[in-house]
């Protein structure tokens, strides 16, 4: 292995942003639902083009039918507002070998997708009928820029595709008005992360000569 490769193999750093949702209350991206996000992360560069980031994240979610897409909206009149705890785990595929120190360029975009595992800390909805520990599928897209030898900061925008309705609390077991469904129980709710983040990379300096322990003055 070369030298290079070794010197950048772990990575450190944190990020900041924001989180959003979208679900039966809001079914396209909305801005104006966005709430702070913080993270932490871990990296494993295995090449100059994969890595393995293990990473915390911890933001807020929220929404409401301030401005219903249909009748159903308009009557059901539902809020909520929930924090989420991450932890998961991402393959990157980094799309330019920015890296090496030979390379011109010293900026790449990049893919990851991977799997991870979420928390909803504080709902304000009620979760009789959902469990509030749930997997989650972290995917997207990331640009990131070599500073100098030993910073990287990137922008990153992802989503995690949930595997039930209950993010927002609405789901077609809320029959509170008996005539209708609340919520489309066919299409799961997702939430996103989209910030900046800031990685310090250990850098281990190889010795290029074997030690020897010093001599005695009367050894020659």
């Amino acid at each position: 292995m070369s030298y290079s490769g070794v010197a950048q193999f772990m990575e450190f750093g944190a990020g900041i942003g924001m989180m959003n949702y979208s679900g039966d209350l809001a079914p396209g991206y909305q801005i104006s639902l966005v709430k702070p996000a913080a993270s932490i992360h871990y990296r494993l560069n295995f090449s100059e083009i994969v890595s393995t980031r293990f990473a915390l994240t911890y933001g807020g979610i929220k929404g409401d039918d301030t401005s219903p897409v249909d009748i159903l909206g308009e009557n059901r009149n539902h809020s909520f507002e929930s924090n989420v705890l991450e932890i998961s785990s991402v393959f990157e595929y980094h799309f330019i070998d920015y890296k090496n120190h030979e390379s011109p360029q010293k900026w790449s975009p990049y893919a990851f997708l991977g799997f991870g595992i979420m928390q909803l800390k504080n709902p304000s909805n009620t979760t009789d009928d959902f469990n509030l520990t749930q997997p989650v599928i972290p995917m997207g897209l990331g640009f990131k820029y070599k500073l100098g030898k030993q910073s990287v900061i990137e922008f990153e925008a992802g989503a995690r595709k949930t595997f039930f309705d209950y993010l927002d609390g609405i789901s077609d077991g809320d029959v509170t008005i008996k005539d209708y469904q609340f919520g489309n129980p066919n299409d799961d709710d997702w939430y996103f992360f989209t910030g900046f983040r800031l990685s310090y990379v250990l850098y281990k300096i190889p010795c290029p000569f074997p030690y020897v322990p010093n001599r005695s003055l009367f050894q020659r």
